[in-house]
C-alpha cells in the first residue's frame, strides 16, 4: 500500500475543492489549487528528469505554502525529503546535505543557497525555476517500505543525526491521528512549530489525510500573541498544536474571544505542567486538552490522553498517556522502550548508533528512548532523560553538539555544556569555557561568543549563559566532570 495523494484523492477528500487547504506566510491555497500545484511540481521534476531519485531531497524555507506543496510532491513521487527551516545557518544546511548526500534542494525562499554540486530549484508564488543543475543518482528500484521523510536532530558525536521515517511508520501514525483524536475534515490546524521540528508532523500529515486545513504561522506570529490570536480568529482555527511552553502565555489569559473557535489543545515535546492544563480547562471549557509523548524516532508521538478534571485531580505530575494502537511500551530499568510500526528504521548512515538504540521485540521495530518513566494504571509517566540528550522548549538537544561548536571556535581552549534542571525538568542550558590567553587579555564578551555560535547552531541551541573559567575540571577517566561543572556554575 502506498502513502500518496493524487489530484483525484485530494478532491475526493473534500465536498468543496475550493475549501482552504493551506495558508502560508506567503499565500493561501484551496484544495483544488494545492492539488494543482503539487501536480505541476511533479510534472516539472519529471521534465527535468529529477524523479526516481536515490538520495533524499532537501526542502528549505519558512512557513511557506510552497513548502507543503514540495512535501506532498515528494510523497506523491515517493522520494524522501528533509525539511530544513531558515532558522538553521547555511553551514548546518551544508552539513546535513553532506551527511544525507542530497543532490536536489527545493528552495522556497527568495535567496538562492548556491550549495556546491547540488541541483537547486526555487519555488515562488509565480513560478518554479531551475537555478543550477548537476548530475543526480537514480534508484534502481523502490524499497519495500520507502522512506517518507528524515528529520535531523542533535547528535551525540557533534554531528546531526538523520532520523529515517518510513511509509509504514507514517501510515500507522495517520491511522491513529484520524481515528483516536476526534479530528475531522472540517478542522483547521494551527501550526506553530517550524517544519524541521517533528512536532509539525502532527498537522502536516493529518490535514492531508483528512482533507482538512492547515494554517502555517511564521516567526513574527508566534513571537506576538496578538498576531497569532488574530490568525486563529481569522481562519477559525480549531486545533492548537504546540509545546506546553509555547502555550503558557495564553493559559494565563482569561477566556480570549479570539480563541473561541479552538476545540482541541494538543501538546507534545516536553512535560505538560499541571497548572497549564488546569488553567486551559478553566479558561477554555469548550475545548479539550490532549497530552502526548514520543521522540522523533517514533514518528512524533506514541501515547495519548485527554486531560480532564478527573485526571487533574488524580495525578500530579500528569501522565503522558496510553500507547497508540499497533504499538506498545516496555519499561526496562526505568528506560522507556517503544515497540511498533511507528518506530524509525534507524539513523541515516550510523550503524553503530543504530545497534545501540534500535532493536527488535516480538518481530517489531523497537527504540530505546533514553527517557526514564514508569507505568501506573496502564498510563505512562515521563520521568526525565538518562543521558546528555535533553529537551528544552520541546527541542531535543544533544549537549555534546553545543560543546563541539564551542570548541571549534579558534579562541576557545576547552568548552563544556550542561543543563540546569529543576524538578527533573531542563530550565536552561549553560556552557563553561576556558579561553586562550590572548582572548582572556582582550576581554572577549558573552555577546561575541554567542554571535559566533549563531553561525553554526540554530537559535534554540545557543546557551542561555556562558561562564568563562580558568580550568575545566576532569574526572578520573579524563572526561569533563559534569557534577563539578554544575557546582562551579552555581557558585559563580
Amino acid at each position: 500500500m502506498k502513502f500518496s495523494f493524487t489530484q483525484k484523492d485530494f478532491i475526493e477528500l473534500n465536498d468543496n475543492p475550493e475549501k482552504l487547504a493551506v495558508s502560508g506566510d506567503d499565500f493561501d491555497l484551496s484544495w483544488d489549487a494545492f492539488s494543482e500545484r503539487v501536480n505541476q511540481l511533479c510534472h516539472f521534476l519529471q521534465e527535468e528528469q529529477l524523479t526516481e531519485l536515490e538520495k533524499p531531497v532537501i526542502i528549505y524555507g519558512h512557513k511557506s505554502a510552497n513548502m507543503l506543496v514540495a512535501v506532498y510532491a515528494m510523497i506523491k513521487l515517493q522520494i524522501p525529503y528533509i525539511p530544513i527551516d531558515i532558522v538553521y545557518p547555511k553551514e548546518r544546511v551544508v552539513k546535513i546535505r553532506s551527511i544525507a548526500q542530497s543532490e536536489l534542494i527545493l528552495n522556497t525562499t527568495e535567496t538562492p543557497l548556491d550549495i556546491a554540486v547540488c541541483t537547486e530549484i526555487m519555488l515562488s508564488q509565480q513560478e518554479t525555476r531551475l537555478l543550477q543543475k548537476f548530475p543526480v543518482s537514480y534508484r534502481k528500484k523502490l524499497p519495500d517500505d520507502p522512506l517518507i521523510y528524515l528529520i535531523f536532530t542533535s547528535g551525540s558525536t557533534g554531528e546531526p543525526k538523520g532520523v529515517q521515517i518510513s511509509t509504514e511508520a507514517v501510515q500507522s501514525f495517520t491511522r491513529w491521528m484520524t481515528s483516536d483524536f476526534g479530528f475531522h475534515s472540517d478542522d483547521v490546524f494551527m501550526n506553530t512549530a517550524v517544519l524541521s521540528f517533528d512536532l509539525s508532523v502532527f498537522e502536516v500529515m493529518t490535514f492531508g489525510a483528512l482533507g482538512a486545513s492547515i494554517i502555517l504561522n511564521n516567526k513574527n506570529c508566534y513571537a506576538d500573541p496578538d498576531l497569532l490570536m488574530d490568525r486563529v480568529q481569522r481562519y477559525q482555527g480549531s486545533v492548537w498544536v504546540s509545546t506546553p511552553s509555547f502555550a503558557l502565555i495564553y493559559s494565563r489569559m482569561k477566556e480570549e474571544k479570539r480563541l473561541q473557535s479552538l476545540k482541541t489543545f494538543l501538546f507534545c515535546g516536553e512535560v505538560l505542567p499541571h497548572d497549564l492544563a488546569k488553567n486551559l480547562l478553566n479558561n477554555y471549557s469548550h475545548a479539550k486538552v490532549i497530552n502526548t509523548y514520543g521522540p522523533t524516532e517514533a514518528t512524533v508521538a506514541t501515547t495519548i490522553i485527554e486531560i480532564d478534571q478527573d485526571i487533574i485531580d488524580r495525578y500530579n505530575p500528569l501522565p503522558v498517556g496510553y500507547s497508540k494502537p499497533e504499538s506498545h511500551l516496555v519499561v526496562e530499568d526505568e528506560e522507556i522502550i517503544i515497540v511498533g510500526p511507528n518506530v524509525s528504521t534507524g539513523y541515516l548512515n550510523a550503524p553503530e548508533l543504530n545497534q545501540q538504540k534500535f532493536t527488535n521485540i516480538d518481530g517489531l521495530r523497537a527504540f530505546r528512548t533514553g527517557d526514564q518513566g514508569y507505568l501506573e494504571d496502564g498510563l505512562l509517566f515521563f520521568n526525565g532523560r538518562n543521558d546528555d540528550l535533553v529537551k528544552l522548549h520541546g527541542y531535543r538537544i544533544e549537549l555534546n553538539e553545543i560543546s563541539r561548536a564551542i570548541n571549534d571556535l579558534d579562541y576557545v581552549l576547552h568548552g563544556e555544556t550542561i543543563a540546569l534542571k529543576r524538578g527533573g525538568i531542563v530550565k536552561k542550558i549553560v556552557s563553561l569555557v576556558k579561553l586562550s590567553k590572548n582572548e582572556e587579555q582582550k576581554g572577549l564578551d558573552l555577546k561575541q561568543i554567542k554571535q559566533d555560535l549563531s553561525l553554526t547552531l540554530p537559535p534554540y541551541m545557543i546557551p542561555s549563559d556562558i561562564l568563562f573559567v580558568e580550568e575545566i575540571p576532569l574526572n578520573q577517566n579524563g572526561k569533563a566532570d559534569k557534577k563539578q561543572l554544575l557546582e562551579r556554575y552555581l557558585r559563580r
